[in-house]
């Protein structure tokens, strides 16, 4: 009989490594900015909170008899935020985990902790996308509607807050005596996929974040930024698929100012890892683990004027 590799038995073909190889993990950004709200427990479940309106100038000076101008009217606009119960959970025989060579509880522990922030992003993502307005760029060159993005719809965008009054995110980055570098002005921060990255490079005047003159202060996400917006990318980013007026998928990039969006989070709800060993849950012969995890989260823009979907082709 001829022994060959093909003809061995798999205990001897095979090596188990018990080091278990990563799992991709994606990017969260869509949190990055949002004001963070506690509902406290046993108050309710719909944070409110609420804002008052300017009231109008009054430039005009009294006549000389004294009398008194009109009344103004003060308006209260009311934001409510209702928090929801979000939840999953992985059964594992007892088998599994007194037979398998890895630890199956903690790889499934940290595989429910990703699967858990990973929702949290994606719903405050589906909240930005369908409630966000909408500029579409126009600027670009491929024909479409929206174009790519370009220099001059980053421009209008930008416009468009500092009409409404909205507050910058990031402060200036000075320039330094560095090779190859350049300042950042004081910035708004936007949210898109990574799809976006070669329109994002080849805008005119961006700047990668290894040039900036000093990046203590940047994220892992981020990838550059030009003209008072700082762009923050990730692979779960929003994308609507054939909506240009040519087919094309379209990126919803959001640019957000200071507090125009907030997520809520019960007190008591906060994000938690649950485990329940062999014996619960209808389980008299001891068989089966269960690993879950639940948060309570709400999310909302808290002012329209002060977030905008840039809309863009190219990717």
């Amino acid at each position: 009989m001829t022994v060959s590799i093909s003809t061995m038995p798999p205990q001897i073909q095979q090596r188990y490594n018990a080091k278990l190889l990563s799992t991709p993990e994606r990017n969260l950004v869509h949190m990055l900015f949002a004001v963070p709200v506690e509902l406290p427990d046993n108050q309710g479940f719909i944070d409110r909170q609420s804002r008052y309106d300017r009231l109008e100038l009054f430039p005009v000076p009294l006549d000389d008899a004294q009398t008194n101008p009109p009344p103004q009217q003060l308006n209260r606009v009311d934001v409510d935020c209702r928090v929801r119960v979000y939840a999953t959970y992985i059964v594992l025989t007892r088998q599994v985990t007194i037979t398998n060579e890895d630890p199956v509880l903690n790889s499934a522990a940290a595989r429910l902790g990703q699967a858990m922030r990973e929702t949290q992003d994606v719903l405050v993502r589906d909240q930005l996308e369908s409630s966000a307005s909408i500029i579409n760029s126009v600027g670009g060159t491929n024909g479409d509607l929206p174009t790519e993005m370009s220099i001059s719809d980053i421009d209008d965008v930008v416009t468009v807050l500092q009409n409404n009054s909205g507050e910058y995110i990031t402060n200036m980055i000075e320039g330094e005596n560095r090779f190859g570098t350049s300042p950042i002005g004081d910035s708004y921060g936007c949210m898109l996929t990574t799809r976006m990255i070669p329109v994002l490079n080849n805008i005119q005047g961006f700047v990668r974040k290894f040039q900036y003159p000093n990046i203590d202060k940047t994220l892992s996400t981020e990838w550059g930024g030009v003209d008072n917006v700082r762009f923050f990318v990730s692979e779960q980013g929003s994308v609507t698929p054939n909506a240009s007026l040519l087919g094309a998928d379209v990126a919803n990039c959001f640019v957000a100012a200071k507090e125009s969006y907030k997520v809520v989070w019960q007190a008591g709800g906060k994000a938690r890892f649950i485990y329940l060993p062999p014996g619960y849950n209808n389980d008299p012969c001891m068989l089966r683990h269960t690993a879950g995890c639940s948060f309570y989260q709400g999310q909302c823009i808290t002012n329209d004027l002060w977030l905008q979907n840039l809309r863009s082709t190219g990717i």
